[in-house]
């Protein structure tokens, strides 16, 4: 029996051989492995943990509660318990809060701020996706976005980074507009290779609210066309995801800190963001959770993309692998699997346009101006426009 089994099965999990089956597909030691290839010992079970854990609590929505808000509400309260380190009796629950105390534990006091108030928020979503399956009404293609910008689950995943790779960022690095894009494109790269992928799964529960469905109604398009042009939005965010990185470590504001503060935030970037979209695209590729279903539509070129090739740490608890390099910016993907590329580029409420902005799906006011383009990413003294993805 694999090490990693004795968390869950310490709370009452796979009590039976279907269950240990289903687990196995999730791969949670390589994902947490790709997602944190310098993490070990117990930081690394942590991570392992955290994954099994989120498995569990989306494997429950599909199967058991998710169809029904009154019970996706009551699951989620007590879960949301757990960010406080109170215990509930519920399986469920209590594995949360076991994860969230360990995880917690010699953080400074704004990053358990920061990481509470985002997994209150990741939960409470998925009482939105709950009401919309029970109407039988799906979400249009933005607040679909809205939505799934927060039960994507990436914040999490990104908050952990910042502890077990070191780099954990006091409030006013973390609210550097250039960081604030390079997050919303990491969630919008993953949220494109995770719905179609998931997309066979999703169809087969008779889940509406999928990226891929949602174009297909909201723009009139065939199953292969909706695809394309996910993908063709996976290429923008990370063109948008690498600009954003290169403005920001040009920009005035870091030349005006100090060398520690500099070298956490470039460590920032690279073990908490790049490992993160890294890590999702490989394990999307490779995972046996959707095996015998879409396979994971590797980028232009695989071994260069989505940033330099790095070797992902297979074993688990033991070892450190090699810091991740630097992002790069891949060459132009072929035949429409890159982003479109336009002389003026829409921009979010409060910049050129009144109306929300699908693309970053966000209702605050991002700080970029309409402004032509000659492509994207190109290095600014200002924040980058979160351009409308879609």
């Amino acid at each position: 029996m694999p090490r990693h089994d004795d968390w869950p099965r310490s709370f009452g999990f796979l009590s039976s051989e279907a269950e240990e089956a289903h687990r196995l597909k999730g791969q949670f030691p390589l994902i947490a492995a790709m997602f944190y290839p310098n993490a070990t010992g117990d930081e690394l079970d942590l991570e392992v943990d955290q994954q099994s854990w989120y498995f569990l609590f989306d494997d429950a929505l599909d199967e058991q509660c998710g169809r029904t808000p009154e019970r996706v509400r009551h699951l989620v309260g007590l879960v949301k318990e757990g960010t406080a380190g109170e215990a509930s009796p519920l399986p469920l629950a209590a594995a949360f809060a076991d994860m969230r105390r360990r995880g917690c534990r010699d953080m400074p006091e704004d990053w358990v701020q920061r990481s509470a108030a985002h997994w209150a928020s990741s939960l409470d979503h998925h009482v939105h996706e709950a009401r919309s399956r029970q109407s039988g009404t799906p979400m249009s293609l933005g607040t679909y976005l809205r939505v799934r910008r927060h039960t994507i689950g990436v914040a999490p995943v990104i908050h952990l980074a910042e502890r077990l790779s070191s780099c954990v960022l006091p409030d006013h690095l973390y609210a550097l507009p250039h960081l604030s894009v390079m997050r919303e494109m990491t969630k919008t790269f993953i949220i494109c290779d995770n719905d179609i992928v998931s997309l066979d799964k999703d169809e087969a529960l008779g889940e509406r609210n999928n990226l891929v469905l949602c174009l297909e109604r909201e723009h009139g398009l065939s199953r292969q066309e909706a695809v394309d042009l996910a993908l063709r939005r996976r290429a923008e965010a990370l063109d948008l995801f690498t600009g954003a990185h290169r403005a920001l470590l040009g920009s005035a504001t870091a030349g005006r800190l100090d060398p520690a503060e500099r070298d956490l935030l470039q460590r920032y970037c690279t073990e908490a963001l790049q490992t993160t979209v890294r890590g999702a695209h490989d394990w999307h590729h490779v995972s046996t959770r959707y095996r015998g279903q879409r396979p994971a539509p590797p980028f232009h070129d695989r071994a260069r993309s989505p940033f330099q090739d790095r070797t992902a740490r297979t074993r688990h608890s033991r070892g450190a692998a090699p810091r991740p390099t630097t992002a790069r910016r891949p060459s132009s993907p072929p035949n429409g699997t890159g982003p479109a590329r336009s002389t003026r580029r829409r921009t979010c409420a409060g910049c050129a346009t009144r109306t929300a902005c699908p693309g970053c799906a966000s209702s605050t006011r991002c700080a970029a101006r309409s402004r032509p383009s000659s492509s994207p990413g190109t290095a600014t003294s200002g924040p980058p426009s979160r351009t409308s993805a879609w």
